[in-house]
């Protein structure tokens, strides 16, 4: 199960964030499994990210002691529990509320897509929910390298829990001299060995998936078209280790009227 995390923030967008993170968080979990959280056995809550601005106890940005920091929130966890749970309708027992952020999970976030490119954060934009303008797919972005398989590995095993499709989108130069109007031709062998993979896993997880190929002028641009024409419910993205400056998460994060998550590349996380 993909565990859903949000850090508190008693701002506009942190409530936008916090309705986004717990609309989530509800549509990954079956009735089922509301049931043993409501029994008080909840094996993945709700993780909830407490700032704490105090010296030696501000975790968030990797310094101090995980220690000082509980015990700093531990007067004021009832309070924010309380607060969530007013807010977003969830039983109390599905929240965790803590001062160390993590990077096993999706953090729902205005802020932190563009402060930290070592985690996974969801940018929810201004929308409050993930279905509510109606299903639609997850689409993924590729290119001719790797890093693309993080990013469809998390988008398959939630299309999978959220039973949506998948589209694939990528843009390809127009080789010269080549006479075919079919993108796909005009892909290069690297390019084309990716989407092999990608749809095989896509194969391998049971999910339904399409392919889009086009020679847009701007792939930012191409890419977002492409998510608004599908009425895509959600982009999932790859930071490459290998660009840091100008980068396509970065710019799609800039324009994107649509939900997106930005993945951490395992070699940016570790080090």
């Amino acid at each position: 199960m993909t565990k859903i995390s949000c850090v508190y923030n008693r701002t506009a967008s942190g409530r936008l964030s916090l309705a986004f993170a717990a609309d989530l968080w509800k549509n990954l979990n079956s009735t089922a499994q509301m049931q043993t959280v409501i029994a008080n056995s909840n094996p993945n809550p709700l993780q909830i990210f407490l700032q704490v601005d105090q010296p030696g106890a501000y975790i968030l940005s990797g310094i101090g002691s995980a220690v000082d920091a509980e015990s700093v929130i531990g007067t004021e966890r009832s309070l924010v529990e309380a607060d969530i749970v007013r807010k977003t309708s969830l039983p109390a027992q599905s929240i965790a509320v803590s001062a160390k952020i993590g990077s096993d999970s999706i953090i729902v976030d205005h802020n932190l897509a563009f402060q930290r490119h070592d985690l996974t954060v969801l940018y929810p934009c201004r929308e409050t929910t993930l279905l509510g303008r109606g299903a639609g797919p997850i689409i993924v972005p590729f290119g001719d390298g790797e890093s693309v398989l993080n990013a469809a590995s998390l988008a398959l095993d939630l299309a999978a829990q959220l039973e949506l499709p998948v589209v694939f989108y990528h843009t390809t130069w127009t080789v010269q001299g080549l006479p075919s109007t079919n993108a796909h031709e005009h892909m290069c062998q690297s390019a084309q060995a990716v989407l092999a993979t990608l749809l095989k896993m896509a194969e391998d997880s049971g999910v339904q998936c399409t392919t889009v190929v086009e020679t847009a002028d701007d792939v930012v641009e191409g890419l977002l078209q492409c998510a608004l024409r599908c009425s895509a419910r959600l982009i999932v993205m790859s930071r490459s280790y290998k660009t840091t400056v100008g980068c396509y998460v970065d710019q799609t994060l800039r324009q994107t009227p649509i939900p997106l998550v930005a993945l951490a590349s395992v070699k940016r996380r570790a080090s």
